[in-house]
């Protein structure tokens, strides 16, 4: 996609997959992303944000499992040669609270 996107995937041991493809817009100047799986959803969930320092920090809305209302924060960080690092968390509108779901730590491919 000439620079402008990244796709990851994933292969579990159970056989599923999933993966998502983050695609850069210069239109409007941030990254969306998009996650895919093994099931089958009618759409897929969407994040936005940008780059801020040497993070790339992306949102989607989405309350907790309480009812409170806040994102689903993504943020990819610790770029290098050999891949990145990226972490899941549910984040409050204000940011002063989060629960990490995941974390991530990305290799490259070697082909």
């Amino acid at each position: 996609m000439n620079g402008m996107a990244v796709q990851d995937e994933t292969t579990k041991a159970d056989g599923l997959h999933s993966g998502s493809i983050r695609q850069y817009s210069t239109d409007s100047a941030r990254w969306n992303v998009h996650y895919y799986s093994t099931v089958a959803t009618p759409s897929l969930r969407a994040w936005y944000g940008n780059r801020k320092g040497d993070k790339i920090i992306l949102y989607s809305e989405q309350p907790s499992p309480q009812g409170n209302p806040g994102f689903y924060r993504l943020t990819f960080s610790d770029f290098c040669n050999e891949g990145y690092n990226w972490v899941g968390e549910w984040v409050d509108k204000s940011e002063s609270f989060s629960y990490p779901t995941w974390k991530i730590f990305c290799k490259k491919k070697k082909v």
